[in-house]
């Protein structure tokens, strides 16, 4: 008999440059480049997640729940959202039946911290209430900071999700951000 994992669909987001790419190859292939290209559309990555650690942190209702989940696993399916705003239109149904999303901004780059209520109303809008992070992404480039930490948490913190720093390059609190989400939309269907 085949066993099929849970699964689901997690959109990135944010304004192009601020490392959406990224940190996704960092956490799902474990790279890292400067070169920056980038996304037009989307890139679509899948990574299983190990669950071992995550699930004794929930409280499942529902045993059976959990021990199904631990023996098919969970796959998420990842979609890194092109930023161009003005070309975001041809872009929208990537959104549709996402279960999570990254909001993700530059913390050297203000303009692109400050579009971060147009990517929230858009996840709104289009995939509805669904679990979602604040990621202050290259915190590698902390002399040019230009939104401080507290801003982050402030911001995140209007909306009651998680925020975190991190940092593709350093390979800073990628995994962290990750299992963090994972945990909100596992807790979402326990």
């Amino acid at each position: 008999m085949i066993q099929i994992s849970y699964r689901g669909k997690v959109v990135f987001c944010g304004q192009p440059g601020v490392g959406k790419t990224s940190l996704l190859a960092r956490y799902v292939d474990g790279n890292f480049s400067d070169a920056y290209h980038q996304t037009i559309g989307a890139n679509f990555l899948i990574k299983e997640i190990d669950l071992s650690k995550m699930l004794n942190k929930l409280q499942f209702q529902n045993p059976e729940l959990e021990n199904d989940i631990y023996e098919k696993g969970f796959r998420l399916y990842f979609w890194d959202i092109g930023g161009q705003v003005d070309k975001l239109f041809a872009n929208e149904y990537y959104f549709i039946q996402a279960l999570g999303a990254m909001i993700i901004f530059d913390i050297s780059n203000k303009n692109s911290f400050d579009n971060l209520e147009f990517w929230i109303s858009k996840l709104k809008e289009l995939s509805g209430d669904v679990p979602f992070l604040i990621i202050g992404n290259k915190v590698d480039k902390s002399e040019t900071r230009e939104v401080s930490e507290d801003e982050g948490k402030k911001f995140a913190a209007k909306y009651g999700v998680e925020y975190i720093e991190t940092s593709a390059k350093n390979d800073m609190n990628v995994d962290k951000a990750f299992e963090l989400l994972a945990i909100k939309i596992l807790e979402g269907i326990k």
